[in-house]
Formats: structure tokens, sequence, C-alpha cells
């Protein structure tokens, strides 16, 4: 008598084969059978008629480094099929750390991943030093998902030189051993790699860049044979110049990281994005992947399959915010705020005013100087693929006013909540054919979501349902991909880069972690604000609808959109290749 079977679906399996009709079994939180028919006796049934049955999704890319730690549902991630997430990216991550320097970390996490600093006081209990603890105090925190860690350089260089030189020197003989020493033993507790920043946009609560930054060749060198001798991890990074800032860094930096992960034997991935100051230079680092892979090196550009954009709204960011007769308003409630920019003289006095200068420590301040040709109104339905059409612009020369008085209006509707997204990478003459010419590359890697950053301005955790609707189902602008292999991208190919590889297939022998999805339903809802971090921290939601189940190691977490208060998520431990 196993635990479970799940009947009938249409069996999507992660290796981007075609669906079969078919039954999974489970025992143990293990897949002990899949077939055409199972006939092992289960103490419970499950029917996915009519429904696809694929792994859990595996997200390589979130910020999550905190909120693991006070969040059982790891959300919004988990309301979209994800089972197993990956923290420490982007060179971050809280440990090792000496007690001292936990606020180091914290104003670090903060400042580069726009996380409230309150949120972070209130919802962190330390209780490690070393990386083994971390670990487990990870794997002892009940949730609903399975937590895979990298170990983040910037808490490496801390714990071997102290915060104050951490962000600033190099580093020493006998503290670069210590930073290999440390590394060494991190993976061999499990974790699933190195992550590192040579961004200098990187940046803590007190404005200094990441400590990475400060590090030299002989440091990279270290801890790459650390990773080569053991034969296991992968690399993630944020390069200099990746967000625009230096279009000219980027052959540079792709030739170091190829030496990089020729040196350390592991594969490298990094962030990518098309940006308007270089709108062809992504061309090169996938050019340049593939050039590595003929060499047996790989680099793997991560994209995240759709425009990033930032969600404007009176609740996030918005172009009135600088602007003296707004600023009035002070910390009003947002019904409140509502009813006072009702006002025609109000209203007036804002849209005629000159902004002040937005704070030098405001990170986020050129994002109030927008083209309404790249904002669009955000439906009940998203549209993540707008066309031009439906542009702020295009809508403000249909009414013939001006762009800021159809913006002030817009922010106004759904009483204060409505939110309108401003595209500000992969939007490419208003659809996604970079986003499709990324996602086809052999290269290409699915990434990006940054599940627990930004929290109050962006929401592409929701990417992986986007992913299943739109480019598999609902796209009408140009070619789509075989649900097979979209799935297959963020199940099977993300879980064996990252050297998990009991999951991302059903297969038997692995773990239970399943998804029966009803796709006719599937549907993204609108993002929208809540106050639900600790401290009441501000963040974005997404939810989805067509979720039938999903099951992480054999027990059902979610069911009809409903979380059931099953937790059997733990530590995601990488493998030795």
């Amino acid at each position: 008598m196993i635990d479970l079977v799940i009947r009938g679906g249409q069996i999507i399996d992660g290796s981007g084969g075609e669906p079969t009709t078919g039954d999974v079994a489970i025992d143990a939180g293990r897949i002990v059978e899949v077939g055409a028919r199972c006939t092992l006796s289960a103490r419970r049934e499950f029917s996915a008629d009519g429904a696809y049955v694929t792994p859990g999704f595996v997200d390589i890319h979130t910020h999550y480094d905190a909120q693991v730690l006070w969040d059982p549902l790891v959300s919004p991630s988990s309301e979209h099929g994800v089972t197993s997430v990956v923290i420490g990216n982007c060179g971050l991550g809280l440990a090792p750390v000496r007690t001292p320097d936990r606020p180091v970390l914290k104003r670090l996490l903060g400042g580069v991943e726009d996380i409230p600093e309150k949120t972070l006081d209130e919802g962190i209990r330390w209780s490690w030093e070393d990386y083994p603890d971390y670990l487990d105090a990870l794997n002892a925190t009940p949730r609903s998902v399975e937590v895979g860690a990298l170990v983040g350089h910037a808490a490496l260089r801390v714990y071997a030189m102290g915060a104050e030189r951490a962000f600033c020197d190099a580093a020493r003989p006998d503290e670069i051993a210590e930073m290999a020493d440390r590394l060494r033993q991190a993976l061999a507790a499990g974790a699933l790699g190195l992550s590192t920043s040579r961004s200098r946009l990187d940046r803590d609560c007190d404005g200094r860049p990441t400590p990475s930054c400060f590090a030299l060749d002989a440091e990279f060198d270290a801890l790459a044979d650390v990773l080569g001798e053991e034969d296991r991890g992968v690399i993630e990074l944020s390069f200099q110049g990746s967000a625009g800032d230096d279009p000219d860094a980027l052959e540079g930096e792709l030739a170091w990281m190829r030496d990089f992960a020729a040196r350390a034997k592991r594969p490298v991935t990094f962030g990518l994005a098309q940006l308007d100051s270089c709108p062809d230079r992504w061309k090169l680092a996938y050019d340049r992947a593939l050039d590595a892979r003929a060499a047996g090196i790989e680099l793997r550009p991560q994209t995240l399959g759709r425009m990033q954009s930032v969600l404007v709204g009176l609740q996030t960011v918005h172009p009135f915010a600088y602007r003296p007769s707004y600023l009035a308003l002070g910390d009003l409630p947002l019904s409140d705020r509502v009813r006072r920019l009702r006002d025609p003289g109000l209203r007036q006095r804002i849209l005629s005013e000159t902004p002040l200068p937005a704070p030098e420590n405001d990170p986020f301040s050129a994002l109030f100087d927008y083209e309404g040709e790249r904002v669009f109104p955000l439906e009940a339905v998203p549209d993540y693929e707008p066309g031009p059409e439906r542009s702020l612009a295009a809508l403000a020369r249909r009414e013939s006013r001006s762009e800021i008085e159809v913006l002030y209006d817009l922010l106004l509707e759904d009483e204060g909540q409505a939110l309108l997204l401003h595209a500000v990478a992969n939007y490419s003459e208003g659809d996604h054919g970079v986003a499709y010419e990324m996602l086809n590359h052999p290269c290409s890697l699915l990434g990006l979501g940054d599940g627990g950053a930004h929290c109050g301005l962006i929401c592409d955790a929701s990417v992986p349902t986007f992913l299943l609707t739109h480019w598999s189902r609902d796209r009408s602008r140009g070619p789509r991909f075989p649900i097979e292999w979209m799935v297959h991208k963020q199940t099977a190919e993300t879980a064996a880069l990252f050297g998990l590889n009991d999951r991302g297939l059903l297969r038997a022998g692995l773990r239970a972690d399943i998804n029966v999805i009803d796709f006719s339903r599937l549907q993204l809802e609108r993002p929208r604000v809540v106050h639900d971090l600790p401290a009441a921290g501000r963040r974005l939601v997404q939810g989805a609808r067509g979720y039938v189940a999903t099951f992480v190691a054999g027990q059902m977490t979610r069911e009809n959109g409903r979380d059931t208060g099953a937790r059997p998520g733990g530590l995601a431990r990488a493998e030795a290749h």
C-alpha cells in the first residue's frame, strides 16, 4: 500500500518530451512509478483528468534570504507552482557572519534588494555564525517549499576581513585563505555554489558598493579553485555594467567570466537584459556563451522571459512623489490621499508644479522620469506584451490630453490601487521579439524573477505562470513555444545546472514535487500591494488561478489556490557531479 496515486493526467515529465496520459505513484515523498496505468494500491487517489501533471518548478534566482525565515508559504512563489527556490544570489547572503556584523549583512541585503530595514530588523532571528549552522536553521524552519542556498561572496569578505576593510580594500593572503576555507565548508554542508557581484550599483543602505566589488583576481582565483577541487556548485554573478551603467564593460566582463568558469570547471550564470543604453549588446553575451560552450565552458545568461517592468502606482513609485503639493499630503492613508487628490484645485496645482530634487539616497529617482510610450495600464487580466497602441502616450493622443494628466487620473482608479507597467528592459519595438530570441537561444537559462526583492516596485516572482500561459497558449504577436519545452526550461534544466539531481523530472526514485494544472483555466491575477511583512512592511504580491494542486515531497501544499497547511519543505542540498 503506497501513499498516493495521481491518476489520469496529461504527464509532462520535465524532459521536454510530448505529454502522455498516465498515472504517477508516490510513496514516502518519492515517485515510485510513472506510467500509462499504475496498478499499485494507494491510501489516496487524486484525479488529474483533463489536467497537466508536471514537476514542480525550480526558481533559481530569488532573494528570499530573510523571508524564508518568517514566511512558511514563501509567497508569492508558492502560488505559481514553485516547489524549490534558490537564495543567496548576487553576492548576498546572511552567513557566515560574526555576531557584531549581523547588521552589516542585513543593511547590505536591504539596500541592494530594496527590502524595508524595519522588516529585516523584526523578521530575522539570528541563530548561526558559520554556514553549516545557517543551513541547519533553514532546514529546521517549516515551510511549503524547498530552499537551496548559494554562498554570498560579500558575507565571506565581511567574515574574513571585518566590516570596515571588506567595503574598500583588497584581501590579504590570509584573508583569502579564510574565505576559501569557509566556502569549502559551506559546499561540504550542501551549499549550491558561490554568488558574487561586480556591479557598483549594488549598494547597502549607507550607499556603499557591495564588498565583492573590491575583490582582485587572486581572491577570485582562490574561490574558483575551491569549486574546482570540490567538483560541485554553480557560480552566479552580477557583472559590472549589468544595469546599463557601463555598456563598454561587457566585452571584458565576458572574458573574465569565461576565465573564471574555466578555472573553476563549473558553470557561470548571470542575469542579462536588453537595455536602452546598449540595445544590441545582449547579443554579444549570447555569442560569447556559445563560443565558450564549444570549448567545454558553460556560460549561461539568465533571462526573465518577458519585459522587465516597474509597477507604477500611488503605493509604489510615481512621478508626483516629489511635487510640493503631493509631499504636503505626508503619510495620509491611501483612502484619504485619494479623496484629496480628486479635488480639482489640488489636481491642477500638482500637475503644474516642478518636482523637487529627489534625495541622493533614493535609488529609484530615475524612475520618476519616464517615457509615455513605455507605460501601460494594467488590467484585471495582466498583459505583459502590450502593443504600442495601449501605451499611456497613445491613450493621451486619443484623448487629446497630456500624458501627465492621463497618468494622474489613472492612478486614482480602483480607489488608488491601480497599477501601471513601466517597461524598463526587454521591450523592443513594442513586442517580445527580444525576449523570444533570448528564450530560444541554446545557452539561455530561466531566472531573474527576484522573488523577495524590490518588494515595493516589482512582482516578477509570478513569471512561472506567465511563461506557461503567454508563451505556450496566449501569445498573438509572434511565435510560441510548446508547453513541454517551457516546462522543461523551469524544471529539469534549472534543477540540473544547480546540482539538484533529485528533482525536476517525473521519474521513479526522484522527489515527488509535482504540479497538477488546469491549463485551460491557468491565468495570472493582477498584482496588488499588501502590508504583511514584519513591521507591517509593504510588498507586491500576485496570485494565479488554474493550479489544481501542488505537491512537495508527496504532500499536497496547495489545492485550488489555497494553502493546505502542509509544511514538507526543507533544505535543498547540492550533489557532487
